[in-house]
């Protein structure tokens, strides 16, 4: 890992370059679950990650965050070319138990599974972030639990390639709001498990939200 908090309060992470490394870029939290986490709160900003994993490793991400991140803000960060041995490879990953933290500003791309992927956890945000040209899914999520996972929203989602919502998002205790998504390869933006958009919308996902070109300029670049 290039930069890893374990059980330690009140830190910032800010303006690093982390680059050429093997499994995670940045690591938060060393209680998984909901037990109680030393950890938090913890500001990481303005930090450049890229070239993560480079098919060594699996599970593992740009970032990485378990347990309570109660008052956690992850802003202005650019995460890139993160790739995996097998399962993983995701840009901004918040796993076992991750609770209460904010994602927000970041730009994620070229990563292997998703730009963003839940594994289990309670209450967060991901807003107004940019994902792009993600190979297998856009986003993930794993568990269904019955509390709320996680609120998305004002995001662009803008891909080629894979589908937009991978795993598991069969019990609808999330919410999508107010984000665009754009596919360049012409084939349809579909909801998960291949539900048409309208009935994805049908069920109260992303009602509010856009399917149009964010008109980036020279977004392969």
């Amino acid at each position: 890992v290039g930069v890893w908090i374990g059980q330690s309060p009140n830190n910032t992470i800010e303006h690093n370059t982390i680059t050429d490394f093997y499994y995670t870029g940045i690591s938060l939290g060393w209680t998984w679950g909901y037990g109680n986490h030393a950890g938090y709160p913890t500001t990481i900003a303005w930090n450049h990650v890229y070239q993560i994993g480079q098919t060594v490793l699996s599970d593992m991400g740009g970032f990485y965050s378990l347990g309570n991140a109660e008052g956690t803000v992850l802003h202005h960060n650019l995460f890139h070319d993160i790739d995996s041995f097998d399962y993983g490879g995701w840009g901004i990953y918040f796993d076992e138990g991750t609770t209460h933290i904010l994602a927000e500003n970041n730009i994620v791309y070229h990563a292997k599974t998703g730009g963003f992927h839940q594994h289990y956890g309670k209450e967060n945000i991901f807003r107004n972030n940019i994902v792009a040209f993600c190979r297998l899914d856009q986003l993930q999520r794993t568990r269904d639990e019955e509390h709320l996972s996680f609120t998305f929203e004002r995001n662009i989602v803008y891909f080629d390639r894979g589908t937009l919502f991978g795993s598991s998002w069969k019990n609808d205790r999330f919410k999508l709001s107010r984000n665009l998504y754009w596919r360049t390869d012409g084939k349809p933006i579909v909801g998960w498990n291949n539900t048409s958009w309208t009935d994805w919308q049908a069920k109260g996902h992303d009602v509010d939200s856009l399917i149009a070109d964010p008109m980036f300029v020279d977004a392969e670049r």
